[in-house]
């Protein structure tokens, strides 16, 4: 079997034509197999989601400690109504009744705690047309399967399974109006049997295959990651037709 498998057979041919699809390289070493390389028409529907983290800090009770401890005049209510309370209000020598009801301001603030790391899925219906493409679609399976778990180093040790780098292309060229993966990792894979016939061909494969696959980013991303950020005083890039144009993410390592 090749190092590289364009499923199904006509794929290839569609390629040279400027064809759209989807590429997969495991990036790794010392494998055990001889496919690194798998290359599937784009599925329909594809989605990819980013997210940002926020949380929350009260800045009332910092900023009215930080002044306070700054004020000897300082409002007795105000006093009591900090965290920092009777031991304050005995460093600066007032005296009060720690009972006055007294309400805090907050001053709750917005704090962003980084961007989430982005997972994405992509299933595939792969049917085979001869007894080759069968085989082509039992390699396709089992490297998915094979490189999405750890590999045992030793009695107590795992080494990482390989990253998997993910490119949308458009002939041999990657497609800029599609979205660019980081390198991820296969989290999860999912496989059906025969889902149009209950069906097997002579040598026993099954005469379809839907495969489902999730995937993870290795990192969480900056805006640097994804677009051209100017230096100070400098202007962006002017987008391309129809959206900013990418600088494929791939490149600085190596692609």
């Amino acid at each position: 079997m090749s190092s590289i498998i364009a499923f199904p057979s006509t794929l290839a041919a569609e390629v040279t034509k400027g064809g759209h699809h989807v590429s997969f390289e495991i990036i790794g070493k010392e494998f055990d197999q001889d496919v690194f390389k798998i290359h599937l028409f784009v599925p329909s529907g594809f989605n990819m989601a980013d997210g940002a983290n926020f949380g929350n800090i009260d800045l009332g009770t910092i900023a009215a400690s930080t002044e306070l401890l700054k004020n000897k005049e300082a409002n007795v209510t105000d006093l009591e109504a900090t965290a920092i309370g009777t031991a304050l209000m005995s460093k600066l020598g007032i005296g009060g009744d720690m009972n006055v009801a007294a309400a805090q301001n907050n001053q709750s603030t917005l704090t962003y705690e980084g961007s989430s790391i982005r997972t994405f899925d992509l299933s595939f219906v792969l049917v085979a047309s001869s007894g080759k493409e069968a085989e082509m679609i039992r390699v396709i399976e089992h490297t998915f399967r094979k490189y999405m778990y750890a590999k045992k180093e030793g009695e107590f040790a795992l080494k990482y399974p390989p990253l998997f780098r993910i490119k949308f292309m458009k002939g041999k060229k990657v497609n800029e109006f599609m979205p660019f993966m980081f390198d991820s990792y296969l989290t999860g894979m999912a496989t059906s049997y025969n889902n149009n016939a209950n069906m097997f061909h002579k040598d026993g494969s099954p005469t379809d295959l839907t495969i489902n696959l999730s995937f993870q980013e290795q990192r969480q991303l900056t805006r640097d990651d994804l677009y051209h950020v100017p230096a100070e005083g400098g202007q962006e890039r002017p987008p391309s037709k129809v959206q900013q144009k990418f600088d494929y993410p791939a490149a600085k390592t190596g692609a």
